[in-house]
């Protein structure tokens, strides 16, 4: 595990180092929650090979829902903080090894507990429905699991978070049979995307 704090997330630096590296996010794209090949897989080879050719990746535009969630991350990481008693530190990146070729972007993380963090501040309609399921949303699985897939840790808290509301946290634990699928979806992905670039630059 390698913890990335030379530049902050959302720098230059941040989305260069992205390019040719999956994240956390991405994994949704390379499978499903149970472990399936993911339909979208093939697209965002290409997508993925675009972006290693060209240096370049897609400007991501911040809507409403991006805009409200940016905002209202550092309070809910403050009460998480301070409801759990558990610090929490920030970096830009956190890369599975050297090689550099998959990573999370964390909402925090605390080394000494191995115990991570992610946090969602989406609209009031989402809020209600995460905190009548009372689990982790079946979309943020993949997230979560690489997060432990990545650090190793042992446990990742989520949180859905809405200003002036009870907020819902869960510990969320390692599944290990879909973590080791990860790990081996992540480096067939990767053997995929370099055949691509060497068949498209022969």
């Amino acid at each position: 595990m390698i913890i990335e704090n030379s530049f902050n997330q959302g720098d230059e630096e941040w989305h260069k180092a992205r390019l040719k590296s999956i994240g956390g996010t991405d994994i949704s794209k390379i499978i499903t929650t149970k472990g399936k090949r993911s339909e979208s897989r093939g697209g965002f080879l290409v997508d993925k090979a675009s972006q290693i050719i060209s240096g370049r990746s897609k400007p991501l535009y911040a809507n409403y829902e991006m805009q409200w969630g940016t905002e209202h991350e550092p309070q809910a990481r403050s009460l998480f903080e301070f409801r759990k008693s558990i610090p929490l530190s920030e970096c830009a990146m956190i890369f599975n090894d050297d090689q550099r070729n998959w990573h999370i972007s964390p909402d925090g993380f605390n080394e000494e507990l191995e115990i991570g963090y992610e946090v969602k501040c989406p609209q009031l309609k989402e809020f209600i429905a995460t905190k009548e399921g009372n689990k982790l949303p079946t979309k943020h699985i993949l997230q979560v699991q690489t997060s432990l897939a990545v650090t190793g840790y042992g446990s990742w808290w989520f949180m859905s978070y809405f200003p002036g509301l009870k907020p819902f946290m869960i510990e969320v634990a390692r599944d290990e049979d879909l973590i080791k699928t990860i790990k081996v979806e992540v480096a067939l992905f990767h053997k995929d995307l370099h055949k691509l670039i060497e068949d498209l630059k022969s």
